[in-house]
C-alpha cells in the first residue's frame, strides 16, 4: 500500500496512468465545486487534503512488504462526496510523492490503489447503507463514519496484494501478519474519520455535505 519503487512493464505504467486520469476527467465532469462554493468549505477542503497528507506519516511497514496508511478517502467522501474525494486523494498522494521522491511513472497505479479504490469502495458503502438502514444519525455516523473507513483501507490493502500478485505473475500468498496489521491501521482510520464525522455531524452538519438533513436529521440537536 506504499508508492511502487521497482521498474514495472510499460503496459501497467500506460493502463495505470490511463485509468487514472480517466476517472479524474470523470469526476471533474461532474462540477464537483457545486459543493464548495462558499470559502468556508473551499478552505475546508484545502485543510483536508493537508491533513490527509500528513497522515501518510502514521503507517506500519513490514520488512519485505507493503507499508499501511491511514487514507482518509472515506471521511472525504462523507464530508465532500466522490469526486472532489478522488481529486482531493489525487493531490494528496502526488505531494506525498514529491515529498518522498517517489517514482512518476509508477504513479498512475498508486493512483488508483490508494485513491480511487478506497473512495469507490466508501462511495458504494455509503449509498448501501442509505439504501438499506435506517433513517438516522446514529446510522449515518456509525455507518459512513467507522464501517466505510474501514472497510475502504482493508480494500486498498487487498488491492495492493492483488497488484504485487499481478506483477509477480503467480500468487505468492499474504505478507506475514498481513491481516493483524491491516486491521490495526484499519481500526486506526475507523477512529479517526468516524470521530471526526461524529463532532461534524452534531457541532457543524452543514459541512457534511453529503447528508441530507430530512433523512438523518443531523440538523436536530
Amino acid at each position: 500500500m506504499g508508492f511502487i519503487y521497482a521498474p514495472l512493464p510499460w503496459i501497467w505504467i500506460v493502463a495505470g496512468w490511463i485509468a487514472a486520469a480517466g476517472l479524474l476527467a470523470y469526476a471533474i465532469g461532474t462540477r464537483p465545486l457545486r459543493r464548495v462554493r462558499n470559502d468556508t468549505l473551499q478552505h475546508l477542503w484545502l485543510a483536508t487534503v493537508v491533513t490527509l497528507s500528513v497522515l501518510w506519516a502514521v503507517d506500519e511497514w513490514f520488512g519485505d512488504g507493503p507499508t499501511f496508511h491511514l487514507l482518509g478517502a472515506a471521511l472525504m467522501v462523507t464530508l465532500f462526496d466522490w469526486a472532489l474525494a478522488l481529486i482531493g486523494t489525487y493531490v494528496m498522494i502526488g505531494l506525498s510523492a514529491l515529498v518522498l521522491d517517489a517514482p512518476l511513472d509508477t504513479l498512475g497505479l498508486t493512483l488508483l490503489v490508494l485513491g480511487a479504490v478506497p473512495v469507490l469502495v466508501a462511495l458504494s458503502l455509503q449509498r448501501l447503507f442509505a439504501a438499506l438502514l435506517p433513517r438516522n444519525r446514529a446510522v449515518f455516523v456509525c455507518g459512513n463514519g467507522f464501517i466505510a473507513p474501514a472497510c475502504s483501507l482493508i480494500a486498498a490493502a487487498l488491492s495492493g496484494v492483488l497488484l504485487h500478485t499481478a506483477l509477480a505473475g503467480e500468487w505468492q500468498g499474504f505478507p506475514v501478519a498481513f491481516w493483524d496489521r491491516a486491521l490495526w491501521v484499519a481500526g486506526g482510520e475507523a477512529w479517526f474519520s468516524g470521530t471526526l464525522t461524529t463532532i461534524l455531524a452534531i457541532y457543524k452538519p452543514a459541512w457534511v455535505t453529503t447528508y441530507d438533513d430530512h433523512r438523518y436529521h443531523l440538523d436536530q440537536r
